[in-house]
């Protein structure tokens, strides 16, 4: 049976708006890149928290939200895509200090997977159905799926 994991944060939304939108939502966090292949979704395993998980982290410097999620999908994954449409924000609290922050969500579909190169945060990838059993799962990632 899949396990999830919740990391310290708890999902409290999904919100559809505009991608010019986002930033009238205070804190606008690290982004998400949702990528669907053969039916199934691309999912990572973090080395640190050990679980699968979504591509995703923190913007750098003056990065947009969706050229982070472009970036984070290529380091954690190695997958090079420039056709991500933006989805809407996943809104999710801190549950040791109460914060609020706002995460956008970008997605795309692909044929194929590029190569994939082990990393200092990731040591594999994979296509998951969304069935198949494949251990701990963070749990605010998982509750994306159900808004793309």
């Amino acid at each position: 049976m899949n396990k999830t994991k919740d990391n310290g944060l708890k999902f409290l939304e999904f919100i559809s708006t505009k991608e010019e939108d986002t930033y009238n939502y205070q804190q606008v966090a690290g982004s998400f890149a949702v990528i669907k292949c053969e039916e199934k979704y691309l999912f990572c395993y973090n080395i640190w928290r050990k679980q699968w998980e979504l591509p995703a982290g923190r913007r750098e410097g003056d990065e947009t939200p969706k050229d982070c999620a472009i970036r984070e999908l290529y380091e954690e994954t190695g997958q090079i895509v420039s056709n991500l449409e933006f989805r809407g924000l996943l809104k999710t609290e801190n549950t040791m200090n109460g914060e609020i922050k706002f995460n956008p969500v970008y997605f795309t579909t692909t044929e194929k997977l590029q190569p994939f190169k082990e990393n200092e945060e990731t040591s594999e990838i994979m296509l998951w159905d969304l069935k198949e059993e494949i251990g701990y799962i963070d749990s605010v990632d998982i509750r994306i799926l159900d808004f793309i």
